[in-house]
């Protein structure tokens, strides 16, 4: 046993701890012992009350603070919310003509379960591409429903009439940079039907029918199986068409509701990969007829009653007498001018009126516009009094606003999907600016190969400079008359198309007398006129990606979609005309 220590006797506010040596030991090892101080009365229940002498201070405190004309009532036990919701009906693409007057767009109705991005977001031309890959992969999805339809016949005289071959190579010297091509082609070859020539003998052909399918076992089954690949294929019939290639931009409006409650909503200069509330934008006298096969747009009503759960936020000063705040978050070195009202407004509410508020989670519907019918509280004494909707034309949190005429009561949400999964980019285009050269370039910088992987155009053999004549004195000059430019920058001439408006033309660069054309999808468009203000100086980039996504059924959604970005700056070209070199500045160019 260790010997007894002695514990020196000190004073710890007013309360004298007398010497406890010889009546406490500690042992080997030591344990933990609680030392309490001892009031000199040896009840500590005064200093726990916090007791105040001055009664009239405590008076004066709750008049200042108003709660001597405070009313006297009963806590909030339940919340009881009405709720509808208007849900979405149709869609329709949008373009220069209808931008301002959605109503005189083409409205679509909208099919169940799709989801928004499917429908706005695809390009059809992306994705019905002949490169060797893609065409492999629609022949043995085809492949594959005929199996499971019990139809492998069917894909046997597929396989003879529509057999997988590549184009022969060209001469162009970006023919080599795609080695995969051949390599895919000794692989799949006689294994894989050519699912795109079998696709553009079903369209060529329609309404009729091709010879080889009656011919099947179950001519029936085989032409359910070859309407759904079609539509796995180049996707619903009711998709693609927002997309303006000459605003490098989606735009399309939505309908939500019927009749005289409907709803029309349009989202413009969209260009990312998801579609927010905040992309859109408010209507209000956009009157649009019903399109024919448009789902029913009666408001969903609904009713919810829960338990009253009061408002929590880091900082919020405590409830209770003896809990200390959260010391992470110090509303109290809130530094505030008295002209900075939005401050004090902050404070007031987080240090005295935090407390006053509750939460009410209501389940809102996706793809509709959902409005707040009624809101019921009932306290402890029975009581139930209903509360008026917040009628402020100046609040506008997460509503959608109308150019000028205030906002869109309620909470749009759009039947959006939850997540999209990319893949590696078909195509890459980069719009940038050239000063020097005054006028404007589109660098493609991806596009599909024979193989259908995507190949980098930068890659490709630069044009040679141009020779020097024989029989010239190195210090003589010569005249050039336009430099030459890489066969992937496309020209974007100024013109004007209005006065004092000036628009950017795609144009092409010629060599050997024969202008260089694009390789892409995205710059196909001819004549493509792009207004000045939509490639900045600091550029654009277009990126066409393919798109996955799970409906809300479980089905999957496949598509091919655009992504606009920021570009990296202006460009240099170097190009130039009218130019009198020497040698060596012609070496150097």
């Amino acid at each position: 046993m260790a010997d007894p220590i002695k514990l020196v006797a000190s004073t710890i506010d007013n309360v004298r701890l007398e010497s406890l040596a010889g009546k406490l030991q500690i042992v080997d090892p030591p344990a933990m012992v609680r030392l309490e101080p001892d009031s000199t009365t040896g009840d500590p229940k005064p200093g726990t009350e916090a007791r105040i002498a001055d009664a009239a201070w405590m008076l004066g405190r709750q008049w200042q603070i108003g709660e001597l004309i405070g009313e006297d009532a009963g806590s909030v036990v339940s919340v009881r919310v009405r709720s509808a919701a208007l849900p979405v009906t149709a869609w329709a693409p949008l373009d220069d003509a209808t931008v301002e007057a959605p109503e005189g767009a083409t409205w679509r109705p909208w099919r169940a379960g799709a989801v928004l991005e499917e429908l706005v977001q695809d390009v059809p031309a992306l994705a019905f591409e002949r490169g060797l890959r893609q065409r492999a992969e629609a022949g043995r999805q085809l492949a594959d429903l005929l199996e499971d339809a019990g139809a492998d016949d069917v894909f046997e005289a597929l396989l003879a009439r529509h057999p997988l071959t590549l184009d022969p190579e060209p001469d162009a010297p970006e023919a080599k940079l795609d080695p995969q091509a051949p390599r895919l082609l000794s692989l799949l070859a006689g294994r894989v039907a050519d699912g795109v020539s079998i696709a553009e003998e079903l369209v060529g052909l329609a309404p009729a029918e091709p010879d080889w399918l009656a011919d099947a076992d179950d001519p029936g089954a085989v032409r359910l199986v070859l309407q759904e690949w079609l539509a796995w294929l180049f996707g619903a019939p009711d998709s693609g068409g927002a997309w303006s290639t000459e605003r490098l931009e989606y735009r399309f409006a939505l309908r939500f509701g019927d009749g005289r409650q409907a709803v029309v909503a349009r989202g413009t200069q969209f260009g990312s990969a998801e579609v927010r509330w905040s992309d859109l934008e408010w209507v209000p006298d956009a009157v649009v007829e019903s399109p024919e096969g448009a789902p029913d747009g009666t408001p969903i009503e609904s009713s919810a009653t829960m338990l009253a759960t009061p408002l929590r936020y880091p900082g919020m000063p405590a409830d209770r007498y003896w809990q200390l705040e959260d010391g992470a978050v110090d509303l109290g070195a809130i530094e505030a001018q008295p002209h900075d009202l939005a401050r004090l407004a902050l404070a007031e509410f987080a240090m005295s009126s935090g407390d006053d508020w509750l939460v009410v989670p209501v389940d809102a519907l996706l793809g509709a516009l959902n409005r707040i019918a009624g809101v019921e509280l009932t306290d402890d004494f029975g009581e139930t009094v209903e509360i008026g909707e917040l009628d402020d034309p100046r609040f506008t949190m997460f509503k959608v606003a109308a150019a000028g005429r205030g906002a869109l009561p309620g909470v749009l949400l759009p039947p959006t999907a939850a997540g999209t999964v990319t893949g590696a980019p078909h195509e890459e285009v980069l719009f940038l600016r050239d000063e020097q050269a005054n006028m404007a370039w589109a660098i493609e910088q991806t596009v599909q190969g024979r193989s259908g992987d995507p190949r980098e155009r930068s890659a490709e053999l630069q044009p040679a400079p141009d020779p020097w004549p024989d029989g010239l004195d190195p210090e003589e000059r010569v005249y050039r008359l336009q430099s030459q430019v890489p066969a992937n920058w496309i020209p974007l001439v100024p013109v004007a198309s209005l006065p004092g408006q000036v628009s950017l033309r795609k144009g092409a660069m010629l060599r050997d007398g024969e202008p260089l054309l694009t390789a892409g999808v995205t710059l196909r468009p001819t004549p493509l006129t792009f207004p000045g203000e939509e490639i900045p100086r600091e550029g654009v980039r277009v990126r066409a990606v393919p798109v996955l996504a799970r409906r809300a059924d479980g089905s999957y959604a496949r598509w091919a979609s655009y992504r606009v970005r920021t570009g990296r700056g202006e460009a240099k070209s170097r190009l130039a005309w009218d130019s009198a070199l020497a040698i060596t500045e012609m070496r150097q160019a």
